[in-house]
């Protein structure tokens, strides 16, 4: 016989909650202890996929609707009603991680109902956001003896985001903020240097236009890192297995020499074409190794 799962309470605003059991949040470790409250009240243990139904159920907030949105991801519509939007044809994973940082933001929201926010900018919430829906979704003392068993790779990342019920690039920068060792996770995409698009409104169509490369857009790396800074905006030559993949929409993997600006650093290279809304990229794990 299926068991009936337990009756909706009343809506009680989660930041709230914390905030009178705790008291202000003054420091990330707060914002974390916060995270764990969410899964302990709501009687979650850190096994995986976390399943935010029953932090819904517990605190009595609506099921987050899904609506046809834009330019965002997830919207806090009313947090004295915990009605939640989340942007209805992103892949499944991704409104699930949707869903935690609008969680997370219900912590910000009550923080600034009454007024005993730290002095953090809006960018800096929204890492914090981040970071919280992935340590909700991804809790460290289940995630990092997983992945300590896999090691870090694409293979393990794919492996990991399958049992957290996370999309792959989430669960590969939770495995840069957990991990140990020489990685760093580089996106890349197709674009003109920032000099460049500056000098376009003063350049005439009659001389030649600038050529998109092949450029850092983003990276992160384990706090054991010890190839260098990656520039961003660093282009990447033709014959680099990143190139490959790109060109040829195919995965490339092997040992690479990459100049930096600076130098070059010897890595094992796997790289990946992914899709970024409409935006074709290449993800690539980089992992030093001694010359």
């Amino acid at each position: 016989m299926r068991e009936v799962p337990p009756a909706a309470q009343p809506y009680r605003h989660p930041g709230e909650a914390f905030l009178a059991r705790y008291g202000a949040v003054r420091s990330e470790e707060d914002v974390w202890r916060y995270v764990e409250f969410l899964r302990s009240e709501s009687g979650l243990s850190d096994a995986p996929p976390i399943d935010l139904e029953c932090i819904y159920r517990h605190f009595g907030i609506p099921t987050p609707l899904r609506a046809p949105l834009d330019e965002q991801q997830g919207i806090l519509v009313d947090s004295r009603t915990g009605i939640i939007l989340i942007k209805e044809n992103d892949p499944i994973v991704r409104q699930r991680f949707t869903e935690g940082h609008e969680l997370m933001e219900l912590l910000f929201d009550a923080q600034e109902q009454g007024r005993f926010c730290p002095n953090w900018s809006g960018d800096r919430k929204e890492r914090l956001c981040d970071r919280g829906a992935a340590d909700l979704l991804m809790p460290e003392s289940s995630f990092l003896p997983r992945m300590k068993d896999l090691g870090i790779s694409l293979a393990s990342g794919r492996s990991l985001a399958k049992l957290y019920q996370t999309s792959l690039l989430a669960t590969l920068v939770r495995m840069m903020q957990q991990g140990s060792g020489n990685y760093a996770l580089v996106m890349w995409h197709c674009a003109l240097k920032p000099k460049e698009v500056k000098g376009l409104s003063g350049l005439s169509s009659l001389l030649p236009q600038p050529q998109k490369k092949l450029r850092v857009w983003w990276r992160t790396q384990t706090k054991d890192w010890h190839g260098g800074f990656i520039p961003k905006d660093k282009s990447i030559p033709h014959n680099s297995l990143i190139s490959y993949a790109y060109v040829s929409g195919q995965p490339y993997n092997g040992m690479e020499m990459i100049h930096l600006g600076w130098g070059f650093i010897n890595c094992f290279v796997e790289a990946m074409p992914i899709q970024i809304g409409d935006k074709y990229c290449v993800l690539s794990l980089l992992r030093l190794t001694e010359i």
